[in-house]
This record gives structure tokens, C-alpha cells and sequence, in this order.
């Protein structure tokens, strides 16, 4: 399940969203929602949310401004940006973030369904990247003895050609 935080100055838009989408249905858990920019700011702290769902004009920071500082300080975070806003401005500088989206409002449930399986791909993705990779150093810190011990006994054998000596050993 994916921590994902909510974040938009309307109550009643965070409140309608929070009821009207099966989240866990769709591999999220809302940890917590958020007011503002600040607010969401100092939640990310404690609840280090894998998705953060922003509106983009709030008072005392706006989603663009929370985007940046997100991503900052917890790059791999996936951002959603929502706006009733059809502003081009709006709409570069999320494309200039790589935020997952930018959905306009009123949003419909299908379209938010959309994004959350497009994110949540996504996040699935990244997690098995990071498995595999995870594999792989694991795999070669086990190997590694073996082969030093195979490269060494080699070298003491004398069967190893002269001119690969130092390559081997730098290996």
C-alpha cells in the first residue's frame, strides 16, 4: 500500500475526494491531508508520503512552490498537481517539476482513478527497479569472495598471462 497525503485548501474538496475514492482499492492509503503548502510541509515530515496530491493556488505556499521543496528534499515523491486554473504558466512550470500529472478541476472520479493506476504503475516499477538492484549487490557481495580467492589461486598457479595480472587484481 502506497502513503499518499492530500493536500488543498478547500475542506469540502478534500473531504469529497477522501469519501468518494476507493483508495486502498486502487494500492493507496491516505496518511493524512493538508491545508496548505506548510501544513503539507511539516506532514511530509512525519508521514513520508510516496504520493503527495496538491492543488495548486493555496494561501501561505501554492502547489508549485511545495512541488519544488518536495522534491528537494525527497526526490523520489510523486507529485499530483490539481488546479481550476487552465493557466499555461501553471501548467509549465508543473511540467518543469516532472510532476505524474496535472488534472484540472472539477475532476471527475474516473479521471482521478486514471492518474492513481498511471502513479501507482509507476511506483511498482521504481519498487521492482530497486528489488532487482538490491538482488544484484547482494548477489555480487556474495560472489565477491569466490572470486578473489579464484583470481589469487590463479596467480599463485602462474595462469594467469602476464599483461592481465593488473587488470585482474584491479577487478
Amino acid at each position: 500500500m502506497y502513503k499518499l497525503l492530500l493536500v488543498d485548501d478547500e475542506a469540502n474538496m478534500r473531504t469529497r475526494m477522501i469519501e468518494t475514492v476507493r483508495w486502498q482499492e486502487y494500492g493507496f492509503e491516505i496518511v493524512c491531508d493538508a491545508e496548505n503548502g506548510l501544513d503539507a510541509l511539516e506532514k511530509i515530515e512525519i508521514h513520508n508520503p510516496d504520493v503527495v496530491i496538491t492543488d495548486i493556488k493555496m494561501p501561505f505556499m501554492d502547489g508549485i512552490e511545495l512541488s519544488k521543496r518536495v522534491y528537494e528534499k525527497y526526490p523520489l515523491t510523486k507529485i499530483i498537481i490539481l488546479t481550476g486554473f487552465d493557466d499555461f504558466k501553471y501548467a509549465k512550470a508543473a511540467i518543469n517539476l516532472k510532476v505524474i500529472d496535472y488534472i484540472l478541476k472539477p475532476i471527475t472520479h474516473d479521471s482521478l482513478v486514471d492518474v492513481l493506476k498511471k502513479t501507482k504503475d509507476l511506483l511498482d516499477s521504481e519498487y521492482e527497479e530497486k528489488r532487482d538492484m538490491n538482488r544484484l549487490k547482494e548477489y555480487y557481495a556474495n560472489s565477491f569472495p569466490i572470486m578473489r580467492n579464484k583470481v589469487l589461486q590463479q596467480l599463485v598457479a602462474g595462469r594467469i598471462p602476464k599483461e592481465q595480472i593488473k587488470e585482474r587484481l584491479d577487478y
